[in-house]
Order: structure tokens, then C-alpha cells, then sequence
């Protein structure tokens, strides 16, 4: 079926139903970032392939609510659908409540899918929409959806200790030494990041992302695993016994959360609604105490990581001479990606690559999440940028990095605005902040360079990065958005990745990964400071040097030093030369 047929068949099952509006969010049952095909219901009904969105259909109407990183996509995508976008955070462009309340009379009906919309998000409708009955349960593209493909059953395999730094065991008494400090006897935990993380397993049920499909229960003397038993090897499962784990079949369990008493924890924004309904206890609600914890990531996973950066630094430069050397020979934006894949591929304990590689040449790089395809992939030329940004899987560590390559001959707007980002890049780097700054206040200091030219970007500077897990994982980021006031601690892995884009020219992003660190503790308590552990060369022929201060020139010359040092015992003569060669000091 067409986009206008799919939306055609679902009006008629809301008609059915007798359901004015029907709400459908970027989700799975886990709310998760990144979903396995069968649970991309928003995109199927709409088209639009970004991750983060949210649909709506009434009788008359269809409209995609999406954020600035996904306008240029999703004006595309949406042509023709008939769904309409809406940009949120623009002037004059309501809120999903908002439309709501406009649209939606006393006694209306508003349908979801409880299984997977998050308890905050549906709190959040109904305390909008006090008038408004809501259906709660209804999986109404699912019933549309005749083709729709099956979730996907990985295998389940131990993540040794090597990497992980610490037992199940060990991670467990830390979950209930902060279940007692919060006076709760369990917590339910639907994140599959972070109960793959708790029991040091991984899997491949979600494209890019190591996880497996599971939900987890801790309580004081038990802990339970619940998943598909097809997924559970008997050594795994063993493993996880000796270590106080419990495993059970997935949908158990509801019945389980039921019958808890006392006081549960639960995030609200990564528990769906019919779960949080099963708990009858009293609940109490916060971030995900794992969340808080493998966020902090220890020396072992620290150490791990720094021996993924070395890998994918090899893999990097590989790559940015392959296209330097090809940039005329007619090679597309997909050969680019599918290059980089290769050379990683090559690496000791790849595992995949993290997200879908962005290889955007020319105006392509300004769709800041832009994803070439063979069919529509633009051809390289010897002039203008690639914007690549890309990352991969290890045993030993998640990356995620962004270069943008000068391919030729550059405009002056181009050359102005390459540097400007590349400012940006190294004041975040190189800022110094006291003891408890939420990521929020920190974003300012990277678009300054920015702003003092009246320019900006659509897209958070930074964001956390999981340990062989989803390379988006918080709790913390560094963006404007004041609502995650999470400080950043020493341990955390953030992104570090201003851009500027210009629509039908060009894009640019400059993306390195840091480690939080102590940098000194005096009078005022502590201070801290990033180090940056991606290790790969930065364009420099872009740069206009008299726009960068001593102290940015300094640290992009000590920065390219330490990649030289570190990378160039690693890789062959000729691609020791060329290394070399761009880490020249400006």
C-alpha cells in the first residue's frame, strides 16, 4: 500500500473503533531510540524514516511532529503523503497538546498503543486532556500492517568481565544500595540498554545496537530476567544463575510486576503505560537507577574504550585517504559507507557498525541525519565537503565520530563556516566547569563562536555514548534543553559535535567523544574538564587561521600530535606519510 492508502485503511479502523484521533509515537515497548523493523509502526504509517517523531491522525487530518534535525528529511519524505509537517519548537507551530486541545471536543476518543507509549508521555495527554476519553490499548497500525515483519530473536552471549569491570553480582548490590538510600524494595526496568548493561549480556535483536528484547525486576533478595527462552543458550542462562539472575519468559512479566508490594521505582519516560498500569504498589518514580550508574563508566570500561578509539582511529584514517584519493573517480556517498564498514570490519573484535552510516556530500551533508541510499545516493566531486559521520561496535567499546572533508576547491562561506564549527568544537573542549553543571549550561559555550556570528545549529552538542550499547544513552547531554539537568560526572562519555547547515549547500559537523575528568579541586571544590579520546585527524586545509584564538590553535596542534603518536605505530608506511601530512601543525 501507497502512504495515502495505509492512511486511508487506518481512518476506516478508526471509524470502527469509533476513535476521533489516533496518537503514534517513534517507540517500542521499551522506548527505545532505535527499533527493530517490526516495531517501526510511525514510520510505516507516515513514510518518514527519522527516529525521533510522533504522528498524529484524525478524521480529516494527519500531521508529523519532528525536531530540527529531521526538517530537510522530512519535508522530502512527507511530499505527497498527505501527512503534514510540524516543526516543533518553531514559531507559530503548536504542541501535540496543543493540537489536541484545538482539535478534540469534550467525549472524544483518543486511541494508542499503551504497549508503546511511555507513562509520562500518556500522563502527560491526559493531564491536557481532562475531557478527553482515551483507548489505551489499541494497536490500530499493527492491524493494518499485513506485511508486517517479525521481531527478531538474537542469540544471547556473556559480555566478559575484561570489559565489563565489574560482576552482575557486584552491579546488582549497587542497584539496592540506592534502591534502600530511596526507601524502595523493587525497581522495573524496561530500558534494554541498561539490562544489558546490568547483566553483562548483549545480543542483536535491534540493528546497531547490541541489546536484547527483555524486561528486568530487582528486589531486595531477587533479580529476574524476563526474554524469549528461544534467545537464552543453557551456558548463558548457568552463567546468570550463579551470579543471583532468575530467567522467565518475556511476557511474564506483567504478571510479576502485579504481584509486587511495598514501594517500586520505575522511570516514567522508559516504562510503557501498560506496564506501569500492571504495578499495583506504591511507586515512586525517577531516571532509571542504572541509567545513573553505567553512565559512569569504570577504569575497566575507560580503558576498553581507548582501545576501541585506536582501532577506529586506524579505520578512520584509511577511509579519509580512500576519499581523498577517489573524490574525482565518480565514487557515490553509499561507496563512502560502505568503504568505512569494510575497513572497520578489519578491526580485531568488530562487532557492527552503531547507526546507519551519514555520508552526505554537498547539500546532502546539510540533512543532519541524512542516510544515502544506492538508488538516490549522490556521486563525490572534486570540490566542496563530505560530511561523515558514522561509528561502530566493539567488544570493547562504542564509537561514534564525525569528519567533514574538504573533496576541492571551497567557497569563502564554506572555508568561514568550517572554522566557525571548529571553534565551536574547541571551546567545549578545552571549557573547565565546577562540580555539578548539568550539560544544559555548557551548550552555550559551544555555539558562542556560532552565535557572535548570528549563525546556529538544529541539533544538541552533545550526548552520552554507551559502553557496546546504544551510542546514544544518556541520562546526560549537553543541549539547550533545561529539562535534563543532569550534571556531568567524571566517568561519563559525551559527544562533543557543533555543525552549521546550510540548506541546498552544504553541511559541517565536527564530532570527537570525551571522557568527564577532575581537572583540580581547590577553595571552590571540584573542577572538571573533557579529554577527548577519539583519535583521528581534523581537516585543517579548510581553516581560516587568523580566525582561531592562541589558545584554539594550540589545542588543535596538541590534539594532532597525540592522534600522529598514537595511530602511527598502528598503520603501514603510506598511511603513516599520509597521516603525517594532515597532522601538520598550523
Amino acid at each position: 500500500m501507497t502512504i495515502p492508502e495505509r492512511l486511508a485503511a487506518l481512518r476506516k479502523r478508526m471509524a470502527e473503533e469509533g476513535i476521533d484521533a489516533y496518537y503514534i509515537p517513534s517507540s517500542d515497548a521499551h522506548q527505545s531510540e532505535y527499533l527493530p523493523k517490526y516495531a517501526k509502526t510511525r514510520e510505516y504509517i507516515s513514510g518518514f524514516t527519522g527516529s525521533a517523531g510522533t504522528a498524529v491522525v484524525t478524521k480529516d487530518k494527519a500531521l508529523l511532529w519532528t525536531d530540527g534535525r529531521y526538517f530537510l528529511q522530512a519535508e522530502q519524505q512527507l511530499h505527497g503523503s498527505g501527512f503534514e509537517l510540524c516543526k516543533m519548537g518553531e514559531p507559530g507551530v503548536p504542541s501535540i497538546e496543543e493540537f489536541f486541545q484545538h482539535e478534540l471536543r469534550a467525549g472524544d476518543t483518543l486511541g494508542l498503543d499503551g504497549k508503546v507509549t511511555a507513562a509520562a508521555s500518556y500522563r502527560q495527554l491526559k493531564d491536557c486532556l481532562p475531557a478527553i476519553r482515551f483507548v489505551a490499548d489499541k494497536d490500530l497500525v499493527g492491524s493494518i500492517w499485513n506485511d508486517r515483519p517479525e521481531p527478531r530473536y538474537s542469540t544471547a552471549y556473556i559480555l566478559e568481565q575484561k570489559y565489563t569491570g565489574k560482576s552482575v553480582k557486584e552491579k546488582l548490590s549497587e542497584v539496592r544500595a540506592l534502591l534502600a538510600e530511596k526507601k524502595c524494595d523493587a525497581t522495573v526496568i524496561g530500558a534494554l540498554e541498561d539490562i544489558c548493561w546490568l547483566y553483562n549480556i548483549r545480543g542483536s535483536d535491534v540493528k546497531s545496537n547490541p541489546v536484547l528484547t527483555s524486561y528486568a525486576i530487582i528486589e531486595k533478595t531477587q533479580a529476574k530476567l524476563f526474554i524469549d527462552p528461544r534467545q537464552m543458550p543453557k551456558d548463558v542462562e548457568e552463567a546468570l544463575r550463579k551470579e543471583g539472575v532468575d530467567c522467565y519468559p518475556y511476557e511474564a512479566v506483567f504478571e510479576a510486576a502485579a504481584k509486587l508490594d511495598g514501594v517500586v521505582f520505575i522511570d516514567p519516560s522508559r516504562t510503557n503505560i501498560y506496564l506501569r498500569n500492571c504495578i499495583q504498589a506504591k511507586v515512586l518514580e525517577g531516571i532509571n537507577l542504572t541509567s545513573i550508574l553505567k553512565a559512569v563508566k569504570n577504569e575497566t570500561e575507560l580503558k576498553s574504550i581507548r582501545n576501541a578509539m585506536l582501532k577506529d582511529g586506524v579505520a578512520m584514517v584509511q577511509i579519509i585517504k580512500w576519499i581523498e584519493e577517489n573524490a574525482d573517480a565518480r565514487i557515490s556517498e553509499c561507496d563512502v559507507a560502505d568503504k568505512l564498514l569494510e575497513f572497520r570490519a578489519a578491526q580485531k573484535d568488530f562487532i557492527e557498525a552503531s547507526f546507519g552510516t551519514i555520508s552526505g556530500y554537498g547539500a546532502n551533508g546539510a540533512i543532519i541525519h541524512y542516510a544515502p541510499r544506492p538508488e538516490t545516493c549522490a556521486t563525490l566531486e572534486p570540490k566542496g565537503f563530505l560530511l561523515l559521520d558514522s561509528g561502530g561496535q566493539y567488544r570493547d567499546g562504542t564509537t561514534d565520530i564525525t569528519r567533514t572533508i574538504q573533496l576541492g576547491p571551497l567557497t569563502e562561506e564554506e572555508r568561514e563556516d568550517y572554522t566557525l564549527v571548529l571553534k565551536s568544537h574547541i571551546q567545549l573542549a578545552i571549557a573547565q566547569f565546577k562540580a555539578g553543571t548539568p550539560g544544559y549550561v555548557l551548550d552555550g559555550i559551544a555555539r558562542l563562536p556560532l552565535w557572535k556570528a548570528g549563525k546556529d545549529y538544529k541539533h544538541g552538542t552533545g550526548h552520552g555514548v554507551g559502553f557496546v550499547l546504544s551510542v546514544h544513552e544518556g541520562p546526560q547531554s549537553i543541549s539547550n534543553r533545561y529539562t535534563i539537568n543532569v550534571p556531568l560526572e567524571p566517568g561519563m562519555v559525551t559527544s562533543n559535535e557543533p555543525g552549521m547547515y546550510v540548506a541546498g549547500s552544504h553541511g559541517i559537523r565536527i564530532e570527537n567523544l570525551t571522557v568527564t575528568q577532575v581537572a583540580i579541586e581547590n577553595e571552590y571544590g571540584p573542577f572538571y574538564s573533557f579529554e577527548t579520546v577519539t583519535l583521528c585527524p581534523i581537516d585543517t586545509r579548510p581553516v581560516i587561521k587568523s580566525l582561531l584564538l592562541p589558545e584554539e590553535l594550540a589545542w588543535l596542534n596538541n590534539y594532532h600530535k597525540l592522534v600522529q603518536e598514537k595511530l602511527s605505530p598502528l598503520l603501514d608506511a603510506e598511511h603513516q606519510a599520509f597521516l603525517a601530512e594532515r597532522c601538520k601543525a598550523l
